[in-house]
């Protein structure tokens, strides 16, 4: 005679359940997929960051590159013993800077404007192993403000003279516009 069947068993023995629904298999997550799952969360997040930028973000970040560039301009000038200007345009030389927005030069004979009789090619750039100083803003911005050159020590000047007022850059397009604002006589540069 057999005993008791126990509860769930059929014919006496006793009847597993799935390991899916074991309480050791139901710990919780690995790490290993703990971080498969944040990987794949970072990619999905920048490909819609990538895509849906606002224009006034996108603004905000050139403006800040911009601030960056100024900051480097002045750095090198203050480096090198030689005056730099940042133009906004095209240069007429190097062909690898056709289309951009701002470049920097060597300014070898300062006069009224700054860089008279300085050939009209970007430097370049110590920051990329074989690049030229010359910056193309994203597609639908645009950047306005005057040329402005840095002193061996780093003074902003539009001319011979220091500048008296900020100098400010403004980058607009898509219904956004940000600026990056030099201060006179130190050459302070921020971004708003």
């Amino acid at each position: 005679m057999r005993g008791h069947p126990h509860k769930g068993s059929t014919n006496g023995a006793s009847r597993r359940a799935p390991r899916f629904f074991s309480p050791a298999a139901c710990n919780g997550w690995t790490l290993v997929e703990l971080v498969v799952v944040l990987v794949i969360l970072a990619v999905l997040t920048y490909v819609v960051v990538r895509s849906v930028r606002p224009a006034e973000a996108l603004a905000l970040q050139q403006a800040e590159r911009l601030r960056d560039d100024l900051r480097h301009a002045q750095a090198l000038a203050m480096n090198l013993g030689r005056s730099k200007q940042l133009k906004l345009g095209a240069p007429a030389g190097p062909a690898a800077c056709a289309g951009s927005s701002y470049y920097v030069i060597d300014c070898t004979v300062v006069a009224a404007d700054p860089c008279t009789g300085a050939p009209d090619n970007a430097i370049a750039d110590p920051r990329l192993q074989g690049g030229f100083f010359c910056v193309t803003v994203e597609p639908g911005l645009a950047v306005a403000g005057a040329n402005l050159y840095f002193d061996p020590l780093g003074r902003p000047k539009n001319g011979t003279a220091v500048i008296a007022a900020n100098a400010t850059f403004t980058i607009s397009g898509g219904g956004g516009a940000r600026t990056a604002v030099v201060t006179p006589l130190t050459g302070f540069v921020t971004a708003q």
